[in-house]
């Protein structure tokens, strides 16, 4: 109950304010949680260190870390105050030529095409699912539930308050029942949440990911659309859309399945290196055998220059 309680605290505090500011006094939190969130804290720099540290050092890396709390908070801020996201004032949260894009996608489904959007824990999925579903998507989104029965609740009202239907993971079957109903289907897939998917190279070393999406696409002849809700330097967010993918099929699903996976982890890499910033890992990507401690040390080593 008190991580319910926290959030129901959040959303009347996230709306007391404009946006900029609650946004600004959001990242101040983020930055702050990094400090108390210790073992969060460690799986997000291991993760950073696998997929950065033969480019970032580990100052960097601390500096890459504290960044993403920072634009976490911001996240957060933004989810919570779905209620005043509006058809009327999208323009102020993301840049218009995106309010078409979404259009392209209701219009596939219009056609009977059945499509999945491929996304990762980059910029604000959340934001952009319920954009898509505002400008007349018929969307279903596959959601990870929060240990607390009543914060997943929360969670879920607010998506269903934008007209999304949530899946949860546990229940990812009827996912295929939306696609043949003719709904667009959003997964993000860059880790699995469940800790159940095959073992694929992933920013340089191998990772357990998900394959839900790539399943679907194949088992339905479904295309799968990449595309990412990032944020710009003007504060607004844009919808960035990759080059459809469409899954061989031959007698050997197994590997048409891994090949759609590499194909759609290509792309997810791409925006990750482009993004540092705003993908957002909590949790442990991979096992790598330097892991342990590895932070602790670096974290204890003076900074040169200071005392």
């Amino acid at each position: 109950m008190l991580a319910y309680a926290v959030y129901q605290l959040g959303a009347f505090l996230a709306q007391r304010f404009r946006l900029p500011t609650a946004r600004r006094g959001a990242a101040v939190v983020g930055k702050l949680s990094c400090a108390f969130q210790r073992r969060n804290r460690r799986h997000l720099y291991r993760n950073l260190r696998v997929a950065f540290g033969d480019k970032l050092s580990w100052r960097e890396l601390r500096s890459l870390r504290l960044r993403i709390y920072a634009n976490f908070g911001v996240f957060v801020v933004d989810f919570l105050r779905f209620p005043e996201f509006t058809v009327e004032n999208m323009d102020e949260w993301m840049h218009p030529e995106s309010a078409e894009r979404f259009r392209d996608f209701r219009r596939r489904a219009e056609r009977g095409e059945p499509t999945i959007f491929f996304t990762a824990h980059i910029g604000n999925w959340e934001l952009g699912a319920a954009a898509a579903a505002m400008l007349g998507c018929q969307m279903t989104v596959l959601a990870d539930e929060h240990p607390s029965r009543h914060v997943t609740a929360f969670f879920d009202g607010r998506r269903e308050s934008k007209g999304l239907a949530v899946v949860p993971v546990t229940s990812f079957h009827r996912c295929f029942r939306a696609l043949k109903n003719g709904k667009l289907v959003a997964i993000v897939g860059d880790r699995a949440v469940t800790g159940h998917g095959i073992e694929r190279p992933f920013l340089g070393a191998p990772a357990t990911v998900p394959i839900g999406h790539a399943l679907l696409a194949r088992r339905l002849g479904a295309t799968i659309i990449p595309s990412f809700f990032v944020m710009q330097d003007d504060g607004r967010y844009e919808l960035l859309v990759e080059e459809p993918i469409v899954p061989r099929v031959t007698d050997d699903e197994e590997a048409d399945v891994a090949d759609c996976v590499d194909r759609c982890l290509r792309v997810a890499e791409k925006y990750i290196r482009r993004y540092p910033d705003q993908w957002y890992v909590f949790r442990p990507m991979w096992h790598a055998p330097w892991a342990p401690g590895t932070e602790s040390a670096a974290e204890s080593a003076p900074v040169p220059g200071k005392p």
